[in-house]
């Protein structure tokens, strides 16, 4: 079929439009990639603190990254706008208030960096939407219409210098290589980047993506096989900028305690929190007549490293790189020896990949025991008997802190013959398996392993209270939770969930009353909770970002992450709100990832406390409120987690 004239008229017409735009594309990249170098005027001081904490070697080839990285930004400004070339010689106006349009927003994100700790994400948009909170901001109306005024007339003079550029500056021609040229380089430097990482560890993955947009790339895997050594120990992952208070600068030798009672913390692998019940762990069940039990109590993050950070550091697992990266250790265990405690740290759980030895547990006397050998259940028994040697080797007006890590509840749930209650069973072989073996064997095999593992515990707090002559101050905890197939996947480090965050949190104190609590609590409070039962006198805000589960908030929102990928979850007692990466904006929900049928109306209700949380003043700010009491143990707590 042949066509008419009139067909080829609107073909004729874009090939019109683009030639009148082709003549501007060396101009418009120029004026992309300066613009891209705004960037480091922006982000220049927290890429600069974040160098400062690496070898002076690594500096130099960090603030080179950092320039790469605000030219790819405008290599990325440019190709966004390309587009706009559909309007032909008009592509001289549009392109320049596009690209002061992307500077404006660039200027927003390091506001946001630096007051909240995130760059501009789904949740940060969810919350600025709300009403109320600019008021949140401390800005008054007319200092937010001067700032509006200013910031357009800085944008308007931006766009019509940017009109000028580009009709007058007629260079480079040779566009097509200079964008090839930025990809490379660009590349080149998240090569870099990622080789520095696994060298150098995650200090260096911090600095490097300091700046937004900056995909972290990881080739640690790869690298162990091309080098046959292993990654920089305890710091090869997590990609979020530092936030919150400083980790604590607080003198060892100033901290106080007025009574000093055995501390026995015990951390048991993949334990969430339905599998406390009296069947699954009958022991701990009956103990808990008589301690105190908190009922929403979550970890601060889904994998075991970031989690066990935030449980001695008492700080927001985000921040683990930035401040292990800097070279802090936890004020908890030289605080502990300044006040007389022999310190022993055991681990059936395998610890040394994840670097702890190397990070949380550098600095404690005789370090961290992890040489345990043999199956998990085996080595949980040699663990327990290590820990009771030592309470009989100790004098008993020497005062023992002593932490263990139980290892049968992680995945493949080991446990021996005495403790195979559930069934039908997994049998434990082959971890591809778990594909086809139903969700019911597997969780089954899970609560054979914690029946193991309570009948262990039993055995080492009631030989404990015969050797010391003492019942100790008793933490006991899990590490973080797991997934049985309820949303497609078994295991954890992969998500937010309430089954993957949500622990159990049993204390056993003569100053806390036996009961349920219900207010939101987490790894983050164990540190200070353990300073205010043992006396000390300084407050949560000097120790971190925690407060005392003797004292919770029954307002706050508790910040976890998966760990090693930038994803949040906000937890609070009747909303919470997942957002990061690979969500598209903000989910809603309740404690147990239900949907709310008035979620926008709780959010709303709710975003200026939560953007008081996230700027680090909500922790203790709510404390006006009276303190949630213990429930009774005996009687029902006013909210039970619903059956699953």
């Amino acid at each position: 079929m042949s066509r008419t004239p009139s067909d080829t008229l609107p073909a004729q017409g874009l090939r019109l439009r683009l030639a009148g735009a082709a003549p501007l594309l060396g101009p418009a990249l120029l004026w992309c990639t300066l613009h891209g170098l705004l960037a480091l005027a922006f982000f220049g001081a927290p890429l600069l603190a974040s160098v400062e904490r690496l070898a002076a070697s690594l500096r130099p080839v960090l603030l080179v990254g950092g320039v790469i990285q605000a030219l790819f930004l405008g290599l990325l400004t440019f190709v966004a706008t390309l587009p706009l070339m559909l309007l032909g010689r008009r592509y001289a106006v549009a392109m320049p208030v596009a690209v002061a349009l992307g500077v404006a927003m660039l200027g927003v994100d390091a506001l946001v960096l630096s007051s909240l700790g995130f760059h501009i994400n789904g949740l940060v948009l969810a919350v600025a939407m709300q009403p109320r909170a600019l008021a949140e901001t401390g800005l008054a109306p007319h200092e937010l219409a001067l700032l509006a005024v200013g910031t357009l007339a800085v944008l308007s003079l931006d766009v019509w210098v940017g009109v000028q550029f580009l009709r007058r500056v007629h260079r480079p021609r040779h566009v097509g290589r200079l964008v090839a040229v930025l990809v490379l380089t660009t590349a080149a430097e998240r090569l870099t980047s990622a080789w520095l990482v696994f060298a150098h560890g995650g200090a260096v993955l911090h600095a490097a993506t300091t700046l937004p947009l900056q995909p972290p790339v990881r080739m640690n895997t790869l690298l162990m096989r091309l080098t046959s050594r292993p990654p920089a120990s305890g710091l090869r992952l997590g990609v979020s900028p530092e936030a919150g208070v400083p980790a604590s600068t607080i003198d060892p030798a100033a901290v106080r305690f007025t009574r000093k009672p055995d501390i026995l913390l015990i951390l048991v692998e993949s334990l969430r929190d339905d599998f406390f019940r009296p069947d699954v762990m009958p022991h701990l069940w009956k103990r808990a007549e008589h301690g105190t039990r908190f009922l929403h109590h979550h970890a601060a993050a889904s994998s075991t490293d970031y989690s066990v950070f935030s449980l001695f550091f008492g700080l927001e697992a985000q921040r683990r790189d930035a401040v292990v990266g800097a070279g802090r250790a936890p004020l908890l265990f030289p605080a502990l020896r300044e006040n007389g405690y022999r310190q022993a740290f055991f681990a059936a759980s395998s610890v040394d990949w994840m670097g702890l030895k190397d990070t949380v547990f550098r600095d404690v006397q005789g370090g961290l025991r992890t040489d345990y050998e043999g199956k998990s259940h085996l080595r949980d028994a040699a663990m327990v008997k290590d820990a009771l040697d030592l309470a009989r080797a100790t004098p008993v007006d020497t005062p023992l802190f002593t932490f263990v890590f139980f290892a049968g509840t992680h995945f493949d749930y080991d446990y021996p013959p005495r403790s195979a209650v559930f069934s039908p069973a997994w049998d434990g072989k082959g971890g591809l398996a778990t594909a086809r073996v139903p969700a019911e064997h597997l969780k089954a095999r899970a609560w054979n392993s914690a029946y193991e593992v309570d009948t262990k515990v039993e055995e080492l707090l009631s030989q404990w209270e015969a050797v010391r002559g003492t019942r100790p101050l008793v933490v006991f905890t899990g590490d973080h939770g797991e997934e049985f197939r309820e949303h497609g996947r078994v295991g954890h480090a992969s998500d937010v969930t309430e089954l993957q965050l949500h622990v159990p949190m049993l204390v056993f104190d003569e100053r806390l009353p036996p009961g349920q609590v219900e207010a939101v609590t987490g790894h983050i409070d164990l540190v200070p909770t353990l300073f205010d039962l043992l006396g000390d006198t300084h407050t949560p805000e000097q120790l971190g970002d925690g407060v005392p589960m003797s004292r919770p908030d029954p307002r706050r929102y508790l910040l976890t992450t998966i760990g090693w990928e930038p994803r949040y979850a906000l937890i609070g007692r009747e909303l919470k709100v997942r957002f990061g990466a690979g969500l598209p904006g903000t989910e809603l929900s309740d404690l147990w990832d239900r949907p709310l049928p008035d979620a926008q109306e709780r959010f709303a209700a709710e975003a200026p406390r939560i953007l008081r949380r996230l700027r680090g003043g909500g922790a203790q700010s709510e404390a006006s409120e009276p303190t949630p009491r213990a429930v009774p143990a005996g009687a029902p707590a006013t909210a039970t987690q619903p059956p699953r």
